[in-house]
């Protein structure tokens, strides 16, 4: 069967559904946006590292404890990819770089001063968002 002749009724049916959903206040919501965190100018002792918190799940909701670690690197620099489930472009997100304890995680020795940063999700595999001790 010639492959155009399938997909043309699915063509229709979704030219149907889209305007309907649209109507309905449906939102698309889109898997694994994702931005490049990067915390700057902070020196950690052994046990101790350097995390990104922040009001999604992935940043820990705002709890230090659920915070997400971030790597050394170059030191002192910290950085990590965070992949965002449920967003979708424009949404903007706050965070805050911390210093913490691994082990006990409500050990925060350091917090960045200030109303912290923000980031806007958009498709880009290079976003990047700096916040600074």
């Amino acid at each position: 069967m010639n492959p155009i002749r399938c997909l043309l009724p699915l063509g229709f049916l979704l030219s149907a559904i889209l305007p309907a959903a649209a109507d309905a206040g449906a939102t698309w919501t889109y898997l694994n946006l994702e931005a490049n965190f990067r915390c700057d100018n902070d020196i950690t002792k052994p046990g101790y590292s350097v995390y990104v918190v922040g009001d999604v799940v992935e940043l820990g909701n705002g709890d230090p404890t659920k915070a997400f670690r971030l790597s050394p690197s170059p030191y002192p620099t910290w950085s990590g990819k965070i992949k965002f489930s449920n967003a979708k472009p424009g949404d903007v997100i706050k965070w805050k770089c911390i210093v913490r304890n691994e082990n006990p995680p409500n050990d925060v020795v350091t917090e960045q001063s200030g109303p912290g940063n923000q980031v806007t999700l958009t498709f880009s595999a290079s976003l990047q968002t700096i916040g600074t001790f």
